[in-house]
């Protein structure tokens, strides 16, 4: 009997450049010849395809302080594309050819500069990296000089931007770097910094904020249970540790490793046990006292451990932490609500998205609450791009359920709107623009979120619309946020 032969499996251009990117023959890069002087790399790397095409690796590269702030590839380009492209980046700097070892070590070492301030490299260059050579003793070293005589730079373009570095250098660094704005003459110790620039950069947000005041919020209005007043669990170490002050950036591995050696089923009921405590604690009002603790990370430990555990029924009470309001949020996560829940959402309710939908449509919740359940669906496309019309029926059933409802801001809001346009732009969700249109056609949706309707229509099928895709593994998601 001949038996059928079985379809090829093709790889995404990320799935190929993870796996096989690295055995490609480098060909030619290329780098900016003044980086020296102005501190920021245009770095090109080639991988040469057998049938005769080209992946290019872009970098772009701060070397007083950031390290890799962009990254992007194009994959599979044929030569008259590939000369094109090498020549739209000689219009953006005078680039040079140069060996893929100068590259490497320029890009490696300028990255180790950042992160000895604080600063992680742009969340693309974790799949970037794979463009690249493994860094290794088997790559040359080459030595090069970062910063400016050795201390970090922060070439800050506005006072936001500063604002944003600023801190994490300080934590790091103490007073051992400098910072320049575009209107100072020569850069200024850390020392310096001023709270006349804090102001300034407070009055940039508020003007901001005030030019989407017109797009109302749902009202919030979820009348929460009675949760536990006493804390009960069976392993009374494990309170300890998930409360231990010096855990509050992230649990240490060997504190990983023990936790999960206990009976999941047990573990499984203590964290549930802590989260329904610690919600019930911080639920209603937040006392002065614990918004001056900065030990506010247990809920964090417990949604990355009921992931990593990945018992479906967790869902419900995850949810349950999804139906509070947003100081309650502010505190426990302040800018990585979406880092900390989307993963666990995934993991716990990609098989279970009726429960994702009722809760989609239960009216009195907190728009960025429910953006982190969109965006956990959205994450199916990425790790299981066979359920894709799964998730475009499970938005288009969504999408329908709001038409009318926006006007009254009925489990939703133009804001919510307006990001989960964003949403099915990054999974090209050109399916579903009827449906998108009909909502941004009542003139109720933020279009500081995704663009208006024209923007998202034209944008929406364009590859260059890649998502970020969220790790699942708890070592990993504690890596993602100390980025």
């Amino acid at each position: 009997m001949i038996k059928k032969q079985q379809p090829t499996k093709t790889l995404s251009p990320e799935q190929y450049i993870r796996q096989k990117a690295r055995t490609l023959p480098i060909g030619d890069c290329y780098l900016t010849g003044d980086w020296q002087k102005s501190g920021i790399a245009l770095v090109l790397v080639t991988r040469c395809h057998v049938k005769g095409t080209y992946t290019l690796g872009y970098f772009q590269v701060d070397t007083f302080c950031r390290g890799v702030v962009d990254c992007d590839y194009r994959f599979s380009v044929d030569s008259t594309s590939y000369k094109e492209i090498v020549q739209d980046f000689q219009k953006l700097g005078n680039l040079a050819k140069v060996n893929y070892e100068e590259v490497h070590n320029l890009i490696y070492g300028a990255v180790a500069f950042a992160e000895e301030g604080g600063i992680r490299p742009a969340p693309a260059f974790e799949l970037m990296q794979y463009i690249l050579e493994e860094d290794t003793d088997e790559v040359p070293l080459i030595d090069y000089e970062f910063g400016m005589n050795g201390q970090h730079l922060l070439v800050a373009n506005d006072q936001l931007e500063l604002t944003t570095y600023y801190p994490r250098l300080k934590k790091a660094l103490g007073d051992d770097f400098l910072y320049v704005l575009p209107d100072m003459e020569k850069p200024r110790k850390a020392s310096e910094y001023v709270l006349s620039e804090i102001k300034k950069t407070l009055d940039n947000i508020l003007d901001k904020f005030h030019l989407n005041i017109d797009v109302p919020e749902e009202t919030y209005s979820y009348q929460h249970p009675n949760y536990p007043a006493v804390l009960t669990v069976k392993h009374q170490w494990l309170v300890d540790v998930l409360y231990n002050s010096d855990y509050a950036d992230r649990l240490p591995v060997e504190q990983i490793q023990r936790i999960l050696a206990l009976p999941h089923d047990e573990l499984k009921a203590d964290l549930e046990q802590i989260m329904l405590y610690e919600t019930g604690c911080t639920c209603d009002e937040i006392s002065d006292e614990r918004w001056e603790d900065e030990n506010n990370s247990v809920l964090t430990h417990c949604i990355l451990l009921l992931g990593e555990l990945g018992y479906p029924d967790s869902l419900m009470l995850v949810l349950e932490t999804l139906r509070q309001n947003s100081s309650f949020y502010d505190y426990h996560f302040g800018d990585y609500l979406e880092e900390v829940y989307v993963p666990t959402l995934y993991l716990l309710g990609k098989n279970r998205l009726g429960e994702l939908m009722t809760y989609m449509k239960t009216p009195g919740f907190y728009t960025y609450a429910r953006l982190c359940v969109t965006t956990a669906v959205a994450q199916i496309v990425f790790h299981q791009p066979e359920r894709r019309e799964e998730v475009i029926e499970w938005f288009r059933q969504l999408l329908v359920f709001y038409d009318g409802k926006l006007e009254e801001r009925f489990c939703c809001d133009g804001t919510l709107i307006g990001l989960i346009a964003a949403t099915l732009m990054d999974i090209h969700a050109v399916e579903l623009l009827p449906e998108l249109k009909v909502l941004f056609d009542t003139g109720l949706v933020d279009e500081g979120c995704a663009g208006n309707f024209q923007e998202v229509e034209s944008e929406i099928g364009l590859e260059n619309n890649k998502d970020r895709i969220y790790p699942l593994t708890i070592e990993e998601r504690y890596e993602d946020l100390l980025r």
